[in-house]
């Protein structure tokens, strides 16, 4: 658990922002934003684990923060497995531009169809 969402973020704020907060809890590996969230992933999993209990219902630029453990994606744990380094299919799996479609827990169920016909 090396890897922390972080809630709550200010639409505004920057990665430096962000380094500069977490500066002295250990040394950080990466950091994704989004609006109003964003990932940040130490090296150490008890850094991490300090700034999760320091950092949880903290004021920062205006907002309470919301930190907790990120949520496993494997995916994710599976490429670092292959190599250690990202590339640029690991920003389409996330949401990048052009990233394509985005798995939703709907289905479409097809009856009745032609064995002449395909679907896809």
């Amino acid at each position: 658990m090396s890897r922390l969402y972080v809630g709550r973020l200010p639409r505004d704020v920057r990665e430096r922002d962000l380094e500069r907060l977490f500066k002295g809890y250990g040394q950080i590996r990466d950091i994704c934003l989004r609006p109003g969230f964003g990932f940040v992933e130490f090296r150490d999993r008890r850094d991490a684990e300090d700034v999760m209990h320091d950092f949880n219902n903290r004021e920062f630029m205006g907002e309470r923060l919301m930190i907790e453990p990120a949520r496993v994606d494997r995916r994710r744990d599976r490429d670092d497995r292959r190599d250690g380094r990202r590339d640029d299919r690991d920003d389409r799996r996330r949401g990048g531009p052009g990233s394509g479609p985005t798995r939703t827990p709907f289905r479409v169920l097809i009856e009745n169809l032609s064995s002449s016909v395909s679907w896809q």
